[in-house]
This record gives C-alpha cells, structure tokens and sequence, in this order.
C-alpha cells in the first residue's frame, strides 16, 4: 500500500480528506487504499479519554484478533487518550498526531488492541 504521500497531511479535528484528518480519518484512508473500507464515525470533541477504550469500535465493521498484523487497525492509549493507528507490517504503525503524520513502532503505545477490517457487518464487534 502507498502512503508516503500521507506524511504531509496536517491534523484537523474530524477531517476526512488530503487537506486534514484525524486518526480516525487516516484510518479510514488507509483502509480505503488496503482494499477494506471501514465504517465512519465520528465524534464530539478532539480528545477522548483512554477509558473509553473499545467504546468506538463496537459501532464499525471490525474483529478483534489477537496479535499484530500488517493492515490490521490498532486501537490503543496514546498521551492518555483513545487513538488509532494502522498496522503496516507486525511492528510500525501510521497514526495522526496533533503535528501531522506519524510512523512509529508498535512499542510506543500501550493497552493495543487489534482488529482485522471485516466487510461481512453481521461478523462486526
């Protein structure tokens, strides 16, 4: 999957397309170039608390599986809050910050969970 191009997109609070996105919305966009479109949801607000873990995913079309693969989504506590990311391979994830893009080991984030996009919605979390 090509996503070199995805490093210069800034961060926007809900955005969805190359002028600005989200976590959220890079994941869609990655997902979209994978091949396995995911469900859009949004939300109020820029941050949401870590507690709130799992709460989002219950609403798009994902399983849970249990360890890391390439083009799976992450969800897991960064800075304290909720985030997600996407696998690229078993050890690197792209994921938006508040400075842009970033690609960074799987290492730095912690109480991940993984989920494999499903486009069959009745097998959804």
């Amino acid at each position: 999957m090509k996503w070199d191009d995805l490093l210069t997109v800034p961060y926007k609070a809900n955005g969805r397309d190359m002028s600005g996105m989200d976590c959220y919305g890079l994941v869609l966009e990655c997902c979209r170039r994978a091949g396995t479109p995911l469900r859009d949801v949004r939300y109020e607000g820029t941050e949401i608390s870590a507690d709130t873990l799992s709460f989002y995913t219950r609403k798009v079309n994902v399983r849970p599986i249990e360890r890391a693969e390439a083009g799976a989504v992450i969800e897991c506590e960064y800075e304290g809050n909720l985030h997600i990311g996407f696998l690229i391979d078993t050890k690197t994830v792209l994921h938006m910050t508040y400075e842009g893009m970033r690609v960074s080991p799987l290492l730095a984030f912690r109480h991940v969970r993984f989920y494999e996009v499903i486009k069959n919605e009745s097998a959804c979390v």
